[in-house]
């Protein structure tokens, strides 16, 4: 019972908040992210600094910039996956502003095979371009893996991060162009904005622990209302071992091939009765009285198992 107990207040006070806690941020970061989605390009200046990664509610929010891009120092982002899961790489470039000001730009995904086999990319456009793309904040690679060439010469890192625009100011986070834009490939899509599963499982939860307390009702009510008897495997006339000792069974069951006068089981053939079961005065078998012994808790009679009479 004090398992049930615990578990029961384990789903109210910690597992199913947990979940609808989750649920909450998750509907929170859904609603920003299609806030950001819907609202009109803004100047890069209004949404990122060379000093510090963008704010939150920046994410996602689509900027215009102009510069000429250097392809000089193009390079790849390995072990991505395009829209439809399929292995690939990301392509990125520094864009250099009017003012020296440099901005890391994603152009989108590759092919992981096209790299592999050095094929050409795209070509940049030449020139002052104006363009727009949807603000990210640096990545990092947890394991610190170093760069690698690629078959084509160009670079291939795990993270896209402004410091790949440097020498000189950057601005902090970087671009993901939109289709529409100049230099785009393959454009990266927007994320997916389901709530998930957890307000389902916060239910589930809740479900779980009504479940135990019902249980634990129930054998109170069961205790209350019918209580165990001591005895509970005896009868009112004998133990578990039996009346006759032989583990629970009488003597008359014990000895079924009783042997008539003479110590043969009678010349004619004949079943009889056991010596000690009770006949009227014609020599046939007396009517079973009703036994008088106390049912189980279950309402099961054990003088039905056996003749016991």
């Amino acid at each position: 019972m004090v398992g049930a107990i615990s578990f029961a207040l384990a789903c109210y006070l910690i597992l199913a908040p947990w979940q609808f806690g989750r649920n909450a941020e998750r509907s929170e970061q859904n609603a920003a992210v299609a806030a950001a989605i819907t609202a009109p390009p803004v100047p890069i200046a209004e949404r990122m600094s060379t000093t510090v990664q963008p704010n939150r509610d920046a994410i996602w929010r689509r900027v215009t910039v102009t510069g000429t891009f250097d392809a000089s120092r193009e390079a790849y982002i390995r072990l991505r996956q395009d829209g439809e899961g399929r292995p690939a790489s990301e392509v990125v470039v520094p864009l250099i502003t009017a003012d020296g000001t440099a901005v890391l730009v994603d152009r989108g995904y590759v092919s992981f095979a096209s790299v592999q086999q050095g094929s050409a990319l795209p070509a940049l456009p030449t020139g002052t371009v104006t363009l727009t793309g949807r603000v990210q904040a640096d990545q990092t690679d947890p394991k610190n893996r170093p760069p690698v060439a690629a078959p084509d010469g160009r670079m291939q890192y795990t993270a896209a991060s402004s410091a790949l625009a440097a020498p000189g100011p950057v601005y902090r986070g970087y671009l993901q162009l939109t289709e529409d834009s100049p230099g785009v490939i393959d454009p990266i899509g927007l994320p997916q904005q389901d709530s998930g599963p957890f307000f389902s499982y916060a239910l589930q939860w809740l479900a779980f622990g009504a479940i135990a307390v019902l249980g634990i009702g129930y054998f109170i009510y069961r205790e209350v209302t019918d209580p165990a008897a001591e005895d509970i495997y005896l009868s009112d006339e004998g133990s578990a071992s039996g009346d006759g000792g032989s583990g629970g069974i009488p003597d008359d069951e014990s000895s079924d091939n009783n042997e008539g006068p003479g110590g043969d089981n009678g010349s004619n053939g004949d079943a009889r009765a056991p010596s000690d079961t009770p006949t009227s005065g014609d020599g046939h078998l007396a009517e079973r009285r009703p036994s008088s012994r106390r049912r189980t808790r279950r309402g099961f009679d054990k003088s039905q198992l056996y003749d016991r009479d």
